[in-house]
C-alpha cells in the first residue's frame, strides 16, 4: 500500500472533478450576474421614479408659489391704483374748489 498525500488526488478523478468545479463556479457566476443585473436595473428604475416624482413635486410646488404671488401682486396693484386714484379725485376736488371759490371772490 503506497502512502499518499491527503491532498492529493488520481488524475483520472481530478480532470473530472476540476471540470465539475468549473461548471458549478459557472452555476454561480451565472446567478451572481443576474442578481447584479436585477439590482442595477431596478435600482436605476427607483432612482428615476423617485427623480421624476421629485420634479413633478417642485414644479407643481412652484407653480402654487408663482399663482399666491401673481395673486398677491394684483391685489398690492390695485390697491396701489384705488389709492392714486382716491388722490387724484381729490386733486381734481380741490382744483376745481378753488377755481369755482375764485369765481365767487368780489371783484375789487
Amino acid at each position: 500500500m503506497s502512502t499518499m498525500n491527503a491532498l492529493s488526488v488520481p488524475p483520472s478523478v481530478a480532470t473530472p472533478l476540476f471540470g465539475l468545479w468549473s461548471d458549478i463556479a459557472g452555476l454561480y457566476r451565472g446567478a451572481v450576474q443576474a442578481n447584479t443585473e436585477q439590482l442595477m436595473l431596478s435600482s436605476a428604475g427607483i432612482i428615476q421614479e423617485q427623480m421624476l416624482r421629485a420634479f413633478i413635486t417642485a414644479s407643481q410646488s412652484c407653480a402654487d408659489a408663482l399663482a399666491k404671488n401673481a395673486l398677491s401682486v394684483q391685489q398690492k396693484s390695485m390697491e396701489r391704483l384705488a389709492e392714486a386714484n382716491g388722490k387724484a379725485v381729490g386733486l381734481m376736488g380741490r382744483a376745481f374748489t378753488q377755481a369755482w371759490m375764485g369765481n365767487l371772490q368780489p371783484v375789487r
